[in-house]
């Protein structure tokens, strides 16, 4: 699975976008699922009008080529993805793999996993145990 490594980034169809998902872990096998797993979590354009957005990672121009416009990071959408299942998606051209994410970029997302009151108890769990840097 060269393709999936922690810091990786991967093209994911969603509402007829492909959004940008950051991939938090290297494969590992976790037991909920039975097979290898990682996190993701992908980020979203900032909204122009008052609309909510989880304001923790906010991304800019040059935070990672693929951002164009300010983008915050999604941790509300964070979820543990099968490592087979997104290779096959990327072998098929479902998926599209991008540049891997700049090291300071990278910390900043990672960070966000502990302030940001939108992570779902299962994805913060996977961070925790398998993306935490100590």
């Amino acid at each position: 699975m060269a393709d999936i490594a922690k810091k990786g980034t991967i093209l994911i169809p969603s509402g007829g976008v492909k959004h940008l998902h950051f991939v938090c872990s290297d494969p590992v096998f976790y037991p909920k699922y039975t097979k290898e797993s990682v996190l993701v979590v992908n980020i979203s354009s900032v909204p122009q009008d008052e609309q909510w957005y989880d304001s923790t990672c906010v991304l800019y121009a040059g935070d990672h080529p693929f951002v164009k416009y300010p983008s915050y990071v999604y941790y509300r959408k964070a979820d543990i993805f099968g490592a087979d299942n997104v290779q096959q998606r990327i072998d098929d051209g479902t998926f599209d793999v991008h540049q891997v994410c700049p090291d300071d970029t990278f910390s900043r997302i990672l960070a966000g996993f502990d302030i940001s009151e939108d992570v779902s108890a299962k994805a913060h769990h996977f961070y925790e145990k398998y993306c935490k840097m100590k």
